[in-house]
């Protein structure tokens, strides 16, 4: 069934957990001085130079260096192939030294000088890449250099440029960490893009799984993702860039079994999930032209599961669709949220007993930026809720009766019950991101609490 469109729904997924959501406010600030996200300029050969994804130099770890000119380009500084061997981002210091190899490479670190752009791809120095403005350059024994940095902008390092981006995530670049049991992660099919997540959610103390069934409430995901990138500038059109994105897209299925019974209230609380999925970690380099381009993404599981009273609950939600997230840039009117089309959920024939309240979800916290600068943050949980007073379902005396909504089922006269399908989204936008080189925010812009909450099945309409 399809859920209904009070407005536009936002799938956040977030490498976690898929939930529909009302589209996120526009910023009201505009960020940018004057003019569209077009191509920018009044003539057609003004168009600023498209960028295209690259395999990077052959030594991967290896920084690039341009220099910003007047006329809005940015030019290449050949640096020997020198690595970033000592990285100090709060403290606004770097090293570099010549590279492991100089095979046809020209230049040295000493060809560095103030104003220089250094863009350094994922390493074991940055593990979240580093983009930095060179403010000094101090010589050191050997041909290295020692470095005075502040931060720099992808407007300083791209220049006058266009791009647009999809990148494919595959299960080699989503490290997972392993706290303990309880959970499952594999490769995701097709060419090896993508991940599956199978989850067994702990449960507190006096609830268990109903008979015939081994786990009370647990998950599965295959999310096919892709990160998104764009950005334009032409300097005669403005300082600043007149478009950009940042996000993530995914196919994804999504869905989770509720087959639990509870003799007490209880609230878990946003427990962490101690899983092998519990914490996924991504810092994606990719070269846009010479540029490396450092993609970060951070997400840990959390579950939640409530209830009021003595229930009993038989269940089954899946949920399809595709998704993006993230956030959008242009000129004239500033940062704004993704959206992506509405998803398809369905549901199993419920059974629900007792006289509660009682909801279960499994949930992620996710932060999405470039270089380790945190551009989004969210919350998001899908979950399931049922609510009921007296006994539905008996499908004991007509033997025909296909389910609980079949008109044949004979369910109590005083039964009241329903099952709902819902999620929930908190989090902030665009705290800090500065990469880009517009303005963002002066401070943490939450959002406000979205939901939504679509039922099911149930004895009321």
């Amino acid at each position: 069934m399809k859920f209904s469109r009070r407005s536009l729904l936002l799938p956040v997924l977030l490498a976690g957990v898929a939930v529909p959501l009302a589209a996120l406010p526009a910023s009201a600030d505009t960020g940018g001085s004057g003019g569209s996200g077009g191509s920018g300029g009044s003539g057609g050969n003004r168009t600023p130079p498209s960028l295209s994804l690259g395999d990077g130099p052959s030594d991967k770890q290896a920084v690039t260096v341009v220099r910003p000119a007047g006329d809005g380009k940015a030019g290449q500084v050949q640096v020997g192939g020198a690595r970033l061997t000592g990285y100090d981002a709060s403290g606004g210091h770097a090293v570099l030294s010549a590279g492991a190899s100089s095979d046809g490479v020209k230049g040295s670190p000493a060809e560095l000088r103030g104003g220089d752009v250094i863009a350094a791809p994922a390493t074991p120095v940055a593990p979240q890449g580093a983009l930095v403005k060179v403010k000094a350059v101090h010589p050191q024994a050997g041909g290295s250099v020692s470095v005075d940095t502040a931060p720099a902008t992808l407007a300083d390092a791209l220049g006058d440029a266009k791009a647009d981006l999809r990148v494919p995530l595959t299960a080699a670049d989503l490290k997972v960490k392993s706290p303990g049991g309880g959970g499952k992660v594999s490769a995701g099919q097709g060419n090896g893009q993508g991940i599956r997540f199978d989850v067994d959610v702990p449960m507190p103390s006096g609830v268990k799984p109903t008979e015939g069934h081994s786990s009370a409430l647990k998950g599965h995901l295959d999310l096919k993702p892709e990160m998104l990138f764009s950005y334009e500038r032409a300097h005669w059109y403005s300082v600043q860039p007149s478009r950009a994105t940042i996000g993530m897209a995914a196919d994804y299925d999504y869905g989770f079994a509720a087959h639990a019974e509870g003799t007490a209230s209880y609230d878990t609380g946003h427990k962490p999930l101690h899983i092998p999925a519990a914490e996924v970690d991504v810092n994606k380099t990719v070269w846009v032209g010479p540029v490396p381009i450092v993609l970060n993404l951070k997400v840990n599981y959390f579950y939640d599961i409530a209830a009021d009273g003595k229930i009993t609950l038989d269940a089954e939600q899946d949920t399809k669709g595709h998704l993006e997230v993230g956030a959008k840039y242009d000129a004239d009117h500033g940062w704004s949220a993704l959206s992506g089309p509405e998803p398809t959920t369905t549901g199993t024939p419920a059974r629900v007993e007792g006289s509660a309240t009682a909801k279960a979800g499994i949930g992620t916290h996710a932060e999405l930026g470039l270089y380790g600068s945190v551009g989004v943050t969210a919350e998001a949980m899908p979950y399931l809720k049922a609510t009921v007073h007296g006994t539905a379902g008996d499908t004991k005396s007509v033997p025909d009766a296909k389910s609980v909504n079949d008109p044949k089922s004979v369910n109590d006269a005083k039964a009241d019950w329903a099952l709902y399908g819902g999620g929930e989204l908190t989090g902030s936008f665009f705290a800090r991101l500065n990469v880009f080189g517009t303005k963002v925010l002066d401070k943490t812009w939450d959002f406000p609490k979205i939901s939504y909450e679509h039922q099911l099945a149930g004895s009321r309409s």
